[in-house]
């Protein structure tokens, strides 16, 4: 799979070890390095902890922002995401009453509301399904990395959940009658990857799975282009290989 220019260093072990993809050199800094400073701190401070970790903890820096790239990104990820689940605990509150509050006081822990965070009406987000896999994620030629539908048209997150995976099977459908029974593997991430030429036939084949599928209405497109992954930096374009 692609990794884009801005994203964090996921910090993996190298070595025979699951093939060099083991963690335990994130665990063992949380262990060692994260844990012995954090003990004591309030969990109501999240953002507080977060940039002294990401600043303090483990201090690299480059062009683009902080790679987290001494201790590993899923390290303070991990403990951060602990973090506010004991701050939300810590409130009485759930986690997504709690992190709504977060956004809402700018990370204020003084000016978090608990009655309003239990009162307030909250929305399920749209899920968005990767059903279509280019660039680095698959063997074809189409060099944008994610195509996706975004059940926007559902009122329920239920009824998302079975617009999108009717569509996927639809698609499975359409891949098949367009190339072929064996075209119907999938990328990295589970979505299809058929020997499409160019990122328009990618589309019409989504728009028409969506079509067959009776959802014409309730579906948008989404796309994750990965851009960094084609463009050419001395001639400071993009390489869609045509």
């Amino acid at each position: 799979a692609s990794t884009g220019i801005y994203e964090a260093l996921e910090l993996r072990d190298s070595g025979g070890r699951y093939k060099g993809k083991g963690c335990q050199k994130a665990v063992r800094n949380i262990n060692r390095i994260i844990a012995p400073k954090l003990k004591g701190k309030d969990v109501r401070l999240q953002k507080a902890l977060d940039e002294f970790m990401v600043h303090d903890l483990d201090g690299t820096k480059n062009e683009w922002g902080y790679p987290k790239a001494k201790l590993g990104a899923n390290a303070v990820l991990a403990v951060s995401m602990c973090i506010a689940r004991a701050g939300a605990a810590a409130f009485g509150l759930e986690l997504y009453e709690y992190i709504s509050e977060l956004k809402d006081t700018q990370f204020d822990a003084s000016s978090i509301d608990v009655q309003r965070a239990k009162t307030k009406r909250y929305k399920m987000p749209v899920p968005m399904m990767n059903v279509i896999n280019g660039g680095q994620h698959a063997g074809n030629k189409l060099p944008m990395q994610e195509f996706m539908i975004a059940p926007t048209g559902a009122g329920s997150f239920k009824e998302a959940l079975q617009v999108g995976a009717e569509v996927y099977h639809s698609l499975k459908n359409v891949v098949k009658a367009k190339y072929g029974k064996d075209a119907a593997s999938v990328g990295d991430e589970g979505g299809f990857a058929p020997n499409i030429q160019d990122d328009d036939e990618g589309l019409m084949a989504l728009m028409e799975a969506i079509k067959d599928a009776g959802h014409t209405s309730k579906v948008k497109l989404a796309m994750d282009v990965a851009a960094s992954e084609f463009y050419d930096s001395d001639g400071q374009t993009y390489n869609l290989g045509f």
